[in-house]
């Protein structure tokens, strides 16, 4: 997934590193000055007016500040301890104070940190104080207040020993010697995953690399013989399955029976053909994370990281960054990119911590625009806690994909599916009919589906962003997969094709529409007879067999059918049963559905849907959707201003499939 770095053991130097801890910062309770003698004549001679007044406006508090401890640090080349042994730590520089600095800022100097100790607990301690500047007392106050929640030092790397190697949980090192360069303020950590040396023109460091591990013979390896292939011919059928999306196992298997490059090439377009023929589109590899990258992306960072170099003017790298170019590379040029950080499908959420967050947090420092929790038509009767992908999340929350609506992602350009419009004809002839029998053709159309753009727009606290915690990041990957899920099944359902959305059920050519049979001009109140009428009309085109059906509607036909009874007898029972299913077939109700239609005199008239969900296709272009992070429209409110663009498209296959009674009456 990034762009392969060199190995730590063979880097000969680094520039200065940074690592933060949570701030700890505790006022040192002032020492009341010693009251001279009148008339004493040694101070009277030195003291001079001019030097009492600065006093006086002087900064006269101090801080006790904790810089840096042992705790475990993720580095590109894997987990760093920086020792805190007097042994290990250079104080030489820091015994005249280390400048206290804003976000590792050379020219934003606010202030300096003297009498640099090391503590008998392994934590390394200075006392701070404040220039007297507008700026550093804004700053003093902001770390005061919580504002700027971390502490973090700039550190030289002298020398670095291997300690320990693993294959599942990587290696990890200890710095076993280096020089505290700079103590600073900073509102979010900065990524240590990165990798080394990235900004141009930073000043490089030299480095000693030691290993305390004992290096043992290779074990030799076991190989299998394999049929003679010439070099050349491997690397051809190895290029061709990668760029007809063959499966590496396959390709492997090819070349392990030794296949010829003639033979690989038929098996390979034999399999080309036959996704084609099935209507598949070729699609790009998703953007995998593995599972130690899935627990260090942080969405909050990414948004942090971009924050911090618009208002600063700098271009600082994170991982999140890295993700969301390599995520771009992969959009042909025809998509429209906004600037903004690509987000991955296949990031995890952990609706559980999310959950957590919520009722930890509280709502009150995330202010979303149209999308709570609190309101029923909002989303709120849509609540997953199981852990998952975005994508896994985005399908859990769309009814039209628990009905069976077919996904496809990673999408590169317009696609078509084909269908037949018209059916071949034929004819009885005798055994010699003396004329040529008519030649009839299926006739054939497409159904073609092209990104369409959904953006919408929310905020959160900045307060709320700052916070370090993967219960928040979920939170935030929680509200962002909602939105998207509600926004895909509304146009699969009701979109109308109109200011470039997509065209859902209700406004597809080719559906079938019903008429209630008690409607006579205003709605009806729909009854058994409909529900049969209804599935009738898909008999009537040999639609039935296509696959599962279902039926959606909203909650308030839900209620209706649920007080509807099947037949006119004793027993009455519901059409609408309590394993939410109607004459056997799944029911689900949703609030997508519009409640507000009307025919004739009536209004407040509410859709019911019967269909075969599996032929609708939901289309999404790229790997991720993508953030635009916006830190100026709502500065003065405290908040950050995020708009989500994301590419889909709704097609649907086999419309006859699908029959609509637009106007029933819930009393």
């Amino acid at each position: 997934m990034i762009t392969e770095v060199p190995k730590v053991d063979e880097v000969k130097e680094l520039p200065i590193q940074v690592r933060a801890i949570p701030v700890e910062m505790k006022l040192i309770p002032r020492v009341a000055k010693a009251t001279r003698a009148e008339g004493d004549p040694a101070e009277e001679a030195t003291e001079t007016p001019a030097k009492e007044a600065i006093e006086d406006e002087s900064d006269e508090d101090r801080f006790e500040l904790a810089i840096s401890s042992e705790c475990e640090v993720p580095r590109w080349y894997g987990t760093e301890i920086l020792d805190h042994s007097t042994s290990s730590v250079d104080l030489t520089r820091a015994a005249q104070g280390l400048a206290h600095l804003v976000d590792h800022d050379t020219g934003d100097q606010v202030g300096i940190v003297e009498n640099i100790a090391l503590g008998a607990d392994k934590v390394l301690r200075g006392v701070a104080r404040f220039s007297r500047s507008p700026r550093a007392q804004e700053i003093k106050r902001d770390i005061q207040d919580g504002i700027r929640p971390w502490i973090s030092v700039g550190y030289r790397v002298n020398e670095i020993v291997l300690e320990k190697q693993s294959e599942d949980e990587g290696n990890t090192y200890r710095v076993t010697s280096w020089t505290p360069a700079e103590v600073s303020t900073v509102a979010v950590p900065a990524d240590t995953t990165v990798g080394v040396g990235r900004s141009a023109d930073v000043k490089q460091f030299p480095l000693t690399f030691r290993s305390l591990i004992t290096k043992t013979a290779p074990k030799p390896q076991i190989t299998t013989e394999v049929k003679s292939m010439e070099p050349k011919a491997q690397a051809e059928i190895v290029r061709l399955g990668s760029v007809h999306n063959i499966e590496p196992e396959v390709v492997a298997g090819m070349i392990e029976r030794g296949l010829t490059l003639e033979q690989a090439s038929a098996e390979i377009l034999t399999e080309v053909g036959k996704r084609a023929s099935a209507g598949k589109p070729t699609t790009q590899a998703p953007a995998e994370l593995t599972e130690k990258e899935q627990k260090e992306y942080r969405v909050q960072r990414g948004i942090l990281t971009i924050v911090n170099n618009e208002e600063t003017g700098k271009r600082e790298n994170c991982f999140e960054l890295e993700v969301s170019e390599t995520i771009e590379k992969t959009l042909p040029s025809s998509i429209k990119r906004h600037g903004g950080l690509f987000v991955p499908y296949k990031v995890g959420i952990d609706g559980g911590l999310a959950a957590r967050a919520e009722k930890a947090i509280g709502r009150d420092l995330q202010k979303r625009a149209g999308m709570d929790t609190q309101t029923v038509t909002a989303g709120n009767e849509l609540v997953f806690i199981e852990p998952g992908s975005f994508n896994q999340y985005l399908y859990n929350r769309m009814l039209l994909k628990q009905f069976g609506a077919e996904t496809l992602s990673g999408l590169q350009a317009n696609i078509a599916f084909p269908k037949q419009t018209g059916k071949s004809t034929g004819s009885w002839v005798s055994e010699n009919p003396g004329v040529d029998v008519a030649e009839t053709n299926p006739t054939l159309g497409l159904i073609n589906m092209s990104p369409k753009t959904r953006q919408s727009t929310s905020s959160y606290s900045r307060q709320l962003l700052a916070q370090g915690v993967v219960d928040v990041d979920m939170m935030i990957r929680n509200d962002l997969a909602k939105d998207t899920a509600l926004a895909i099944d509304a146009a699969g359902f009701v979109g109308d094709g109109t200011g470039g959305s997509p065209t859902g059920i209700m406004h597809t050519t080719g559906v079938q529409a019903y008429v209630l049979a008690n409607d006579a001009g205003a709605g009806a109140l729909p009854v058994w007879d409909d529900i049969v009428f209804m599935e009738e009309k898909v008999e009537d085109v040999n639609a039935d067999e296509l696959g599962a059906f279902a039926w959606a509607t909203t909650p308030g036909i839900k209620a209706r059918l649920k007080l509807t009874p099947r037949l006119g007898n004793t027993i009455g029972l519901p059409v609408w049963t309590d394993g939410n299913t109607i004459d056997g077939y799944q029911a689900g109700a949703t609030n997508q559905l519009p409640k507000n239609l009307t025919k004739g005199a009536g209004t407040n008239l509410q859709p019911l849907i019967y269909g075969c969900f599996s032929t609708l296709v939901v289309g999404m272009w790229g790997n991720g959707f993508e953030l635009v992070v916006d830190p100026y429209r709502l500065k003065k409110q405290g908040m950050i201003e995020l708009t989500t663009f994301v590419m889909c498209d709704i097609g649907i296959k086999q419309a006859p499939a699908f029959v609509v009674a637009s106007y029933c009456k819930r009393a």
